[in-house]
């Protein structure tokens, strides 16, 4: 039985320099606000079903951890994805988007309809590997990657070299 859990947020260092962030809402009270639009025009996230391999790396890390897979779902994807350019084409690195957007109003805006909700954010690894070992270095960023609750997952890049940024969404559905 899945069960509500209040909004919680999680800041913690390493890959994002300053916070890893979760969030969840019971059913009667979604986060949406009046400044959260669909993502600007969304570059092709990182991981596309079925063949990529961040999410066969990212379920051996939660089944590590005894936490169920998650599966790719396209509307993470365009939300992961429009964070990544956005922090890419406006110079930032922040869980905040440039229109004071938190990620739940990101994925709202995507169409997904979520219970639990959580974000990773980095920049400068080389690839997805680098990206993932960077994550589970980093407790709070490890909590996200391994909550039982998160049934689905999209990550997305935009830029390249130290300018390379990555966003992990994750979350479950109402």
């Amino acid at each position: 039985m899945k069960m509500p859990f209040s909004v919680l947020a999680i800041c913690l260092a390493t890959a994002c320099g300053g916070s890893g962030g979760s969030m969840s809402n019971e059913p009667s009270t979604p986060t949406v606000t009046s400044a959260a639009a669909p993502p600007p025009t969304v570059p092709t996230p990182v991981e596309t079903p079925p063949t990529g391999d961040f999410g066969s790396m990212l379920n051996a890390v939660r089944a590590s951890n005894g936490a169920g897979s998650v599966t790719y779902d396209a509307r993470l994807g365009a939300a992961a994805a429009g964070h990544a350019n956005d922090m890419l084409r406006n110079g930032f690195f922040s869980h905040t988007g440039s229109n004071g957007s938190s990620v739940g109003d990101r994925v709202t805006a995507a169409g997904y309809q979520w219970r639990t909700v959580g974000e990773n954010i980095a920049r400068g690894q080389p690839d997805e590997e680098a990206v993932l070992q960077a994550w589970v270095n980093s407790p709070g960023h490890q909590r996200n990657n391994v909550n039982p609750a998160f049934e689905d997952f999209a990550l997305a890049k935009a830029g390249s070299g130290s300018q390379q940024y990555w966003v992990l969404v994750l979350a479950a559905p109402r």
